[in-house]
């Protein structure tokens, strides 16, 4: 019927009402009636599509539907789905009416959940994916020092992605050694490029993660990564620690600002041992009798520490070393 191998929804309708009058009241076939009606395959194959559509075709016999049938079918399906969309609309009215003053909560009030540790991958997973896409506002972080997997660090690029694009600020502040783990420099120089507030700490004293200052997650035992984690959700007692990880970020140093502290992982036996004395307040002479070298290369070691450690004193240096973590 046509040359083109395009058709308008005219056309389409057109040679559906063809094929269907011709099936209807003939009897003849799918294939039949196109060939009686000269349609190209394609147009056959739209005109079809359309007929399905429209409830006047079952795909799997071919055969015809009686049009008062497929109208009372029609109108059978469109009344369950609106019965759906009615119970759906008054589920989420019960949700908004009876769960969510529970969820918010008041000031005077507190709720706690306990995740296990076993229960990490799985429900405490699902519970800060669900808060990464509900936060609002603001998002803190203490990470204590911990190995990192590619996994973990995946799902961090996901949620920053996530607090990123919703304009949410995000602050994480780390321990200063974490810098001596390659992957972990590179995660931590990642982060703060996309947008991420990032800072070091000599010590982090436990985990623990702060949405809108109105929910905390803590590690249940700050000195046991296994212990599990404690969700505490409380405007009064979460504003508390929040308060005390804004005095913790005031005095924490800036990613930048902690020079080439990757380094420590790549000293030498010498460097460690002048670093030790330093700390400890030696002098170059002392340090090159306890080490058996000439004073000179004392010098030349310390110089090359304080470089590397940005430390403008020899003393400084040997401090700053021991907060970073190369003694240990």
């Amino acid at each position: 019927m046509s040359d083109q191998t395009g058709s308008s929804h005219g056309d389409d309708d057109r040679y559906a009402q063809a094929l269907y009058q011709r099936m209807q009241a003939g009897g003849e076939s799918l294939a039949a009636a196109s060939a009686a009606l000269d349609l190209t395959p394609v147009e056959e194959s739209r005109a079809r599509n359309r007929l399905v559509r429209l409830g006047l075709l079952n795909p799997e016999s071919e055969l015809t539907v009686e049009t008062t049938a497929a109208l009372m079918l029609s109108l059978e399906r469109g009344h369950r789905a609106l019965d759906q969309l009615v119970e759906q609309h008054v589920m989420r009215a019960a949700v908004a009416r009876n769960y969510l003053g529970l969820a918010l909560g008041d000031g005077a009030d507190i709720h706690v959940e306990f995740y296990p540790r076993e229960e990490h991958a799985t429900r405490l997973a699902q519970r800060l994916d669900d808060l990464a896409a509900t936060v609002r506002h603001e998002v803190v972080a203490l990470h204590p020092p911990a190995n990192w997997d590619p996994r973990r660090m995946g799902i961090i690029h996901e949620r920053d992605k996530i607090h990123v694009t919703k304009g949410v600020r995000v602050r994480s502040m780390h321990a200063q050694i974490a810098l001596a783990d390659p992957p972990m420099r590179e995660l931590l120089r990642a982060r703060a490029a996309r947008g991420i507030d990032i800072r070091l700490a000599p010590v982090i004293p436990t985990r623990m993660l702060i949405y809108d200052r109105h929910l905390a997650i803590i590690q249940a035992d700050p000195d046991d990564l296994n212990a599990g984690a404690v969700l505490i959700r409380s405007a009064n007692v979460v504003r508390s620690l929040a308060a005390i990880y804004d005095y913790l970020w005031m005095t924490a140093s800036e990613l930048d600002d902690v020079p080439r502290s990757a380094d420590g992982s790549t000293l030498t036996e010498q460097q460690r041992a002048v670093l030790r004395m330093l700390a400890e307040g030696a002098k170059d002479d002392a340090i090159a009798r306890s080490l058996g070298v000439s004073t000179r290369t004392v010098t030349r070691v310390v110089g090359e520490l304080s470089a590397m450690l940005g430390a403008g004193s020899r003393f400084q240096a040997g401090v700053r070393a021991a907060r970073l973590g190369w003694l240990d």
